[in-house]
């Protein structure tokens, strides 16, 4: 196979193939296809294009687990749906994911509303067409007036809506992530239903980091006070204790703490929310608009 992205051994699986037991063979990814291949003939061979999900860490029902770290690839077989599992070392699977995402996404024909808004605020941006790509750790959006990019780690939510694009009615990924302390909205919209459903499994893959963190965290009431008072003071001069009715020295050190889990940084006037400190204000303001 020319133009090989990753080649290593791995225990795998196929749903509905000629191997139906896991076994231990070689996993090569080119640009244009995915070969798992055991011992003697058995190979499955994977057009990229078929491909319609890519879910690490995840086992399907129809396999019992592998040792190791999973990920499963689902694609399209004779107009049926299949599913592959691949388990190895959870470095290996990590790059191998990556790569995989970036083979189906690079290349691929987008069109996005970017910002869509800036802090909560409503902007109205048009839509532009670009070329999308997947990089380490940021999805690249190429266009006429210059690049977008979306740094993974500071997605803070994500949702899957249908918005009008070009006059027509299209599925589109809502994707809100923090920049310089500003939260902002991106619409992205893909050539098809399918590139954009893996689109979202990359962003997904990222927020659950994120959501994994976040519940190993305990915060004090105070501690969402101070979060949800830094989000809405945003760009004004105004005391943080004076709004929160606390002693200085008392903001101070939950500034503090705040700060060593990653929960705010400095900004240039102040500390901003990071783009974990502005997943826990969403969902307190989600519980308290309920």
């Amino acid at each position: 196979m020319s133009s090989v992205l990753a080649d290593f051994t791995a225990r795998f699986n196929v749903e509905a193939g000629e191997i139906d037991a896991p076994v231990q063979g070689r996993i090569v990814l080119g640009k244009r296809q995915l070969v798992l291949a055991a011992s003697g003939d058995q190979k499955v061979t994977i057009p990229l294009s078929s491909v319609i999900d890519i879910s690490p860490r995840s086992v399907p029902q129809v396999f019992d687990p592998i040792p190791g770290t999973p990920v499963s690839v689902a694609f399209r077989q004779n107009s049926a749906h299949a599913v592959a599992l691949v388990a190895a070392d959870e470095s290996v699977i990590e790059k191998f994911s990556t790569v995989l995402f970036k083979a189906i996404l690079n290349g691929t024909r987008a069109t996005i509303k970017h910002p869509a808004k800036l802090g909560g605020r409503v902007l109205d941006t048009d839509f532009r067409g670009g070329l999308l790509s997947a990089e380490s750790g940021a999805v690249r959006i190429e266009t006429e007036d210059g690049p977008v990019v979306v740094s993974l780690d500071t997605v803070t939510d994500f949702s899957r809506e249908t918005r009008t694009v070009g006059g027509q009615d299209r599925p589109v990924l809502i994707v809100d992530h923090m920049h310089n302390g500003d939260a902002k909205t991106t619409i992205v919209a893909t050539e098809s239903t399918r590139t954009l459903s893996i689109l979202g499994r990359l962003l997904r893959r990222e927020y659950e980091k994120h959501m994994a963190d976040l519940r190993e965290l305990s915060l004090s009431e105070t501690d969402t006070e101070v979060l949800t008072t830094i989000y809405s003071t945003r760009d004004r001069d105004i005391s943080l204790a004076n709004v929160l009715e606390v002693e200085p020295e008392k903001v101070k050190h939950h500034l503090h703490s705040l700060h060593q889990v990653d929960l705010i940084e400095s900004g240039a006037h102040g500390p901003v929310l990071t783009s974990k400190g502005q997943v826990v204000v969403n969902h307190y303001l989600e519980r308290v608009n309920k």
